[in-house]
């Protein structure tokens, strides 16, 4: 039988990336993305619902992100679920956590953020840079320019 393990969420970080290094050098970014859900509130209205899922970057992917993103900021990001398994040392307990190997992101937003205007945070990255980010991927940072004809459904 044939496995599918593919992510795709769209939120904002809730919390500033965090950096390290491998001894080999290798960079590594870990963060959390926001998603809210609209759900009904029980008395005719609707409220949001936040989920908050970890996720980490690898290599030039999380040296760039950790240079332009902090928490708030809205991001698009692909990867695959991950499952982490360890035994607990104080009480022997088997652990597990989840989490999403990302391998791309994208920039989520109007115009004004694609030309780099002020939002009231650090300047979105320069065309340049983000079309760098996302290679082959019709529309990135705004969603447009194509990517609605690709989308099979």
């Amino acid at each position: 039988m044939a496995s599918y393990n593919r992510v795709i969420l769209m939120g904002n970080l809730a919390r500033d990336p965090e950096t390290r290094q491998t001894q080999s050098g290798l960079a590594i970014a870990r963060s959390a993305i926001a998603v809210n859900e609209r759900v009904s509130d029980g008395q005719g209205g609707w409220k949001d619902e936040a989920s908050f899922f970890n996720f980490v970057f690898f290599g030039k992917q999380a040296e760039s992100f950790s240079r332009l993103f902090q928490k708030g900021k809205a991001i698009l990001i692909e990867g695959r679920l991950r499952e982490d398994k360890w035994q607990d040392k104080e009480s022997g307990q088997n652990r597990s956590k989840v989490e999403i190997v990302a391998d791309r992101w994208f920039f989520v937003g109007g115009r004004g953020e694609e030309r780099g205007e002020d939002h009231g945070g650090e300047r979105s990255a320069p065309a340049p840079e983000r079309a760098a980010s996302a290679p082959g991927f019709p529309g990135a940072g705004d969603f447009g320019g194509g990517f609605a004809d690709d989308v099979p459904f």
